[in-house]
């Protein structure tokens, strides 16, 4: 496995951790918008830490940034899903 595959394949392993315990939390009782709602904030917490340390905070630029990191994230996700659903390509 060449270096994209094993960042790729890291990335997918820890989403599927997230995912496993996002489901874990529906088990318990917790709403699906509430669950999604703190997954967001938590990744927003943890992009703001990156670009701003503990201490920092997103400006306008910042937000812009992380705003079209997320989109990009979403767009490729979505392709993979459409994919996935429709190998065909029809519609």
């Amino acid at each position: 496995m060449n270096e994209p595959q094993e960042r790729d394949a890291r990335i997918m392993a820890m989403v599927q951790a997230f995912v496993d315990e996002a489901n874990r939390m529906q088990e318990k009782g917790e709403q699906p918008e509430i669950i999604n709602a703190a997954l967001m904030l938590a990744s927003g917490t943890y992009s703001t830490f990156l670009a701003a340390g503990n201490n920092g905070y997103l400006k306008e630029a910042g937000i812009r940034k992380v705003t079209e990191a997320y989109r990009t994230n979403l767009e490729q996700l979505q392709k993979i899903k459409k994919a996935q659903l429709n190998p065909d390509g029809k519609a």
